[in-house]
């Protein structure tokens, strides 16, 4: 995928948040002092259920307004578009896998597939369903690759859990985003699925030049594929860093929490990023 670069010559970031929190009624769901992500990294966030990772993902992909602060993706305020047609467009440029997949089981695997390319036909044809033969070719390449080509026409609702999942990530590689985001995209599968599922992602998106970020429960599978780790605890971010400095005090600090591991510590501080107000 093509990078930008800003008036100083520096790449522009894929993700850039500044100050910026999310509250629902009257709590706090996120606040995010200071983030960036830049174009080709694969960025795993860690935390507990309810830490504020979904949150996290929905901010970036335009589907929560920020209550505050600045949000900046590929140069865009994602939830700030007026017009219908660039709101299109740019989700386009933004894939999003979630938990369940959200893929149509009684349509089979290779119109699935091409309801990535939506973003980029009339609207008439996307109704109807008709679709180039260049589209149709792509969405053949892409199955071959994540390895599902035997099974273009089966309909999804004969797949297993990690077929579904493969066929996911080809409908993500099909809508040629810039940035994939992936929520909790193994959490249904036994463990050996997840790693293949999870090596498939990391590979197919460093071959085609994606930026990656994957919200996942597990540190050891953040270890093995993330080329940067953060993680969230209650919001905040707690950790951000390269996946060799996640120690067991690091996941005591996201899972546990910092004032928990203040005390472990025997009163030693833990430094965090902390909202600038906080709610009554």
């Amino acid at each position: 995928m093509a990078s930008s670069t800003n008036t100083a010559g520096a790449p522009t970031p894929v993700v850039s948040i500044e100050n910026t929190s999310v509250r629902f009624k009257e709590t706090l769901a996120l606040y995010i002092e200071h983030l960036e992500i830049g174009a080709g990294e694969r960025v795993f966030v860690l935390g507990r259920s309810g830490s504020g990772k979904t949150t996290l993902s929905r901010l970036i992909k335009g589907r929560v307004r920020p209550s505050e602060g600045s949000v900046l993706v590929l140069g865009h305020e994602p939830s700030s578009f007026v017009r219908h047609a660039r709101r299109k467009a740019f989700q386009h440029r933004v894939a999003m896998i979630d938990q369940e997949f959200h893929l149509v089981p009684r349509m089979n695997v290779i119109r699935n597939v091409l309801c990535g390319a939506l973003g980029r036909v009339r609207t008439w044809q996307s109704v109807i369903g008709i679709f180039s033969s260049v589209e149709w070719e792509k969405a053949e390449a892409i199955l071959q690759e994540v390895e599902m080509g035997d099974f273009a026409e089966r309909r999804i609702e004969t797949l297993s859990g990690g077929q579904r999942q493969r066929v996911a990530i080809a409908r993500a590689l099909m809508q040629d985003a810039d940035l994939i985001l992936a929520d909790e995209p193994v959490s249904n599968l036994d463990p050996e699925l997840a790693e293949d599922s999870l090596e498939l992602l990391v590979n197919v998106t460093r071959r085609h030049g994606i930026t990656l970020m994957v919200n996942l429960h597990q540190p050891r599978l953040a270890k093995r594929f993330a080329s940067r780790v953060i993680g969230l605890y209650q919001g905040h971010v707690v950790f951000d860093g390269n996946p060799d400095g996640l120690s067991t005090e690091s996941e005591e600090l996201i899972y546990v929490g910092p004032e928990q591991e203040i005390e472990r510590r025997g009163g030693q501080e833990v430094s965090y990023d902390k909202p600038a107000t906080t709610l009554a």
